[in-house]
């Protein structure tokens, strides 16, 4: 198969509570070669991490397809069903179909994994897609009961949130916090209380006045919303300034980094650049 010379990453934020040392490497080898299914026929699974540089960590995301050998084929000439059985074939149990790899890099200082999206075969991943699988896999079904609590947020494009705030007539703001590793919080207390109360998350939803000209979102919900940018979602919705309506979501614009290879080496290599010199939000700025 021809190589493509590009390639793109998504950023997610994989935050543990609790969040005791090595806990991101953990359960990422805890729920390596786990299977979950993520979209109709679609499944997939994670190798265990491998470091590869201090700090810095590498594995695979393998998608693929699996045949319900219970349900019907279809003879495409005729359109007629044909029963499974009657077609002679064996599947193995370990193969699936349609398969495709893709590199994941963990940036162990700020938890983030940077998931490649467009592999270097020209083959794709949405990164809901990518975040619905790790969910899954950090689900109590595979970490237990007793596992740690694990939150997945697809870090979006970087002006996605001032996009919200600029709408010119603000008049709905919905402000969804997941509950993150307290070292990530600038300032601490914006979920103290959630923390206090043993939540695990929280919806601030303000709606304009009808007599108003729109939100006017003060310093609190300002420093709300930039760590639910990185902890959970922000959706604006308003008019702009001809009275059209206007709806946005920081989980509808995820931010994808696209990179082309060069003299930087080999694939493995350009994803660890990636993850080794980008910068995300407030929790990235405040990390690096």
């Amino acid at each position: 198969m021809e190589r493509n010379p590009s390639t793109e990453y998504a950023i997610l934020n994989i935050a543990t509570n609790p969040h005791p040392d090595g806990i991101y490497t953990d359960i990422l080898a805890r729920v390596a070669g786990k299977k979950v299914n993520y979209y109709g026929s679609h499944f997939a699974t994670i190798s265990a991490p491998r470091e590869i540089e201090e700090g810095f960590f590498q594995g695979r995301l393998a998608t693929w397809v699996e045949i319900d050998t219970n349900e019907q084929a279809m003879d495409l000439e005729k359109l007629d069903p044909i029963d499974f059985d009657d077609l002679g074939l064996v599947i193995p149990k370990n193969v699936g179909f349609n398969g495709r790899v893709f590199l994941y890099t963990l940036r162990y200082r700020d938890h983030m994994l940077f998931v490649e999206t467009l592999n270097e075969f020209g083959k794709r991943v949405a990164p809901s897609s990518a975040a619905k699988i790790f969910r899954l896999l950090f689900s109590k079904n595979i970490l237990g009961e007793k596992g740690p609590v694990v939150e997945v947020t697809v870090i979006p494009e970087e002006d996605a949130l001032q996009r919200i705030f600029k709408i010119p007539e603000l008049k709905r703001l919905k402000i969804h916090l997941v509950r993150p590793n307290a070292d990530d919080i600038d300032p601490a207390i914006v979920l103290e209380e959630l923390m206090e109360q043993g939540a695990r998350s929280q919806d601030i939803v303000l709606v304009a006045a009808t007599d108003g000209d729109g939100l006017d979102p003060n310093e609190r919900t300002t420093t709300q919303a930039e760590v639910a940018e990185t902890n959970g979602y922000v959706e604006g919705a308003g008019r702009d300034d001809n009275g059209t309506k206007i709806e946005f979501s920081t989980r509808a614009y995820p931010r994808i980094i696209r990179r082309t290879l060069g003299e930087i080496g080999g694939y493995l290599a350009l994803a660890l650049q990636v993850a080794k010199d980008t910068v995300v939000g407030q929790a990235g700025r405040k990390n690096l």
